[in-house]
């Protein structure tokens, strides 16, 4: 299983969690929001796997066309094998078309693109004056502080609305044990590290989205959307760790941190294998619009 496997494996993982935790009254009056328009036209940032527009396929009453747009190719043609089966278990016909798949029953038509490129590059790859809203779901905690305003700039330019989902703002393991809050830390160091686009904002994601939304003028609502991992949920929870596992080594330096990271990390798994541990992991939602 190569990187991008791997990837596809995780995002494919945390669907039940992701949707289970999506906060009703910021997706309500998204939902609101948009039927004032009969079709809608729909740009899926950072769509990875195509997870996020897979959820709201059947939450949006309209015809729909979706652009999904991801960097890594190999995870867009994921997203269309997935697409395609996602077609097959709901009874709807799929027509691909190069970069086009086109989804068809007796009452709805999707439309859905792919585009290989950069969410920051989006005024030079379509007309966004013709779109309805924005998505993206566990995106902008990656995201350094200026990256976010620069999107949220073009999307005033196009006075485009927005709906943000699963920003992560932080974590606790069940039972706690004295090393969780430490190495909790060092986990978010390591997001927040500087990289070449800047400082990720990591579990302070949350409290700059809202200001700066609000800073552009945004109508802007704010609801938690927690996971909450169960303790028989075993691969989930090893993924988390295996998280940690590869990024806290990159920031530590001392040897004797990294045993105590290795203790800690083999206490973690001991417990798991016992079916003991569940874990909360904290994210908030953002809906984001013009009147």
């Amino acid at each position: 299983m190569n990187k991008n496997q791997k990837l596809a494996q995780w995002l494919e993982l945390r669907i039940f969690y992701d949707a289970k935790a999506r906060n009703l009254n910021v997706e309500t009056s998204c939902q609101e929001y948009l039927q004032r328009h009969k079709n809608l036209k729909i740009l899926d940032l950072g769509a990875g796997t195509g997870a996020n527009c897979r959820y709201y396929f059947s939450k949006i009453s309209q015809e729909q066309e979706w652009f999904l747009v991801e960097q890594n190719q190999e995870l867009l043609e994921i997203a269309f094998d997935r697409l395609i089966l996602w077609a097959q278990e709901n009874r709807y016909e799929s027509q691909l078309q190069n970069s086009r798949l086109v989804l068809k029953n007796q009452v709805h038509k999707i439309t859905i693109h792919r585009i290989v490129a950069s969410i920051l590059d989006l005024e030079n790859l379509i007309d966004l004056n013709t779109f309805d809203l924005a998505v993206a779901n566990a995106v902008f905690d990656l995201f350094s502080e200026k990256q976010f305003q620069t999107l949220l700039e073009c999307l005033k330019k196009y006075q485009l609305p927005m709906l943000a989902t699963i920003n992560y703002t932080g974590m606790n393991f069940i039972p706690p044990s004295d090393n969780d809050s430490y190495f909790i830390k060092y986990y978010h160091q390591h997001m927040q590290r500087h990289q070449y686009f800047g400082r990720g904002m990591g579990p302070e994601c949350g409290s700059f989205m809202w200001e700066a939304m609000k800073g552009i003028g945004m109508k802007v609502l704010q609801g938690e959307s927690p996971w909450e991992i169960r303790n028989s949920d075993s691969v989930f929870l090893e993924f988390i760790l295996g998280f940690m596992e590869q990024s806290i080594p990159e920031i530590i330096q001392e040897a004797t941190l990294q045993h105590e990271l290795n203790t800690w990390l083999l206490e973690k798994q001991q417990i798991i294998s016992q079916n003991k541990l569940s874990c909360n992991v904290a994210h908030q939602d953002f809906w984001g619009y013009w009147e």
